[in-house]
C-alpha cells in the first residue's frame, strides 16, 4: 500500500520528476526536516504529503519580497514548510495547526527548542482561527474535496483571509475562477493540479 501510494505520487509529476527528486535529495542532505508522509483514511482530509522542495524554493523567491511577520500553516504535517521558511525568512513567527497526532508529535519534537514556532494539534476546520494572527497563510491542499476548501474559505474569508497573502499548493488551478475578489501574485503549474497559486485576498466590498 505504501509503495503504491509513493509510485502514484511520483507518477503525478511526470516530466518534472527529475528536478523534483533533485531538490528533494539536495535539501534532505542539507538537513532540512519534515519529510514524513501520512496517508489518510479520513473522508474529508487528504493524504499528508509534504510540499515539494522545488515548489518551496520558487514560493520563497516570491514571498521574501513581502512584509511577512507571522506565517500560518494550516495542515502543517511533519513541519517541512515551517522548517524550510524558518531557515529562509529571518526573524519570523510561525504557527502550525495539524490534525494527525503522529505528525503533530513529530513536528513538536523537531521544533521544541524554537521559541518562534508554535504547533497545535487541532482540526483547523472546526476552531476559531481568528485568534491566530498572521500575514501569510499556507495550505498544501489538506482537503479531500475542493468543494470543502471553497466552503472553508467562504466561511473564514472575513475573519481570516481578508487582506492576507495566501499560498495554495496542489489545488486544481481552475479554483481561481471560483474565488472572488483576489489579486493574483503568482501561478506556477506543471500539470492541472500540481503546482501553486499565490494570491492576495482583497477586502470584501459591501
Amino acid at each position: 500500500m505504501l509503495i503504491n501510494n509513493i509510485i502514484r505520487i511520483l507518477k503525478s509529476y511526470k516530466l518534472h520528476l527529475f528536478v523534483i527528486m533533485l531538490f528533494e535529495i539536495t535539501n534532505i542532505i542539507k538537513g532540512f526536516k519534515g519529510n514524513k508522509y501520512h496517508f489518510s483514511k479520513n473522508n474529508s482530509m487528504s493524504d499528508d504529503i509534504p510540499c515539494p522542495y522545488y515548489f518551496l524554493f520558487k514560493i520563497n523567491n516570491i514571498i521574501k519580497n513581502y512584509k511577512v511577520k507571522t506565517f500560518l500553516d494550516l495542515g502543517s504535517g511533519s513541519g517541512r514548510i515551517i522548517d524550510y521558511f524558518n531557515k529562509k525568512l529571518a526573524r519570523k513567527k510561525f504557527i502550525g495547526i495539524e490534525f494527525y497526532r503522529s505528525q503533530f508529535d513529530y513536528c513538536k519534537s523537531i521544533f521544541n527548542k524554537s521559541k518562534n514556532i508554535k504547533i497545535y494539534n487541532k482540526d483547523f476546520t472546526k476552531i476559531n482561527l481568528s485568534k491566530y494572527k498572521s500575514d501569510c497563510i499556507f495550505l498544501n491542499n489538506p482537503f479531500r474535496k475542493e468543494s470543502n476548501f471553497l466552503k472553508f474559505f467562504s466561511n473564514n474569508r472575513i475573519k481570516l483571509f481578508n487582506e492576507k497573502l495566501v499560498v495554495l499548493v496542489n489545488y486544481d488551478k481552475k479554483i481561481l475562477k471560483l474565488i472572488k475578489n483576489i489579486k493574483i501574485i503568482s501561478i506556477y503549474y506543471i500539470n492541472k493540479n500540481k503546482g501553486f497559486i499565490i494570491i492576495r485576498v482583497l477586502k470584501n466590498k459591501k
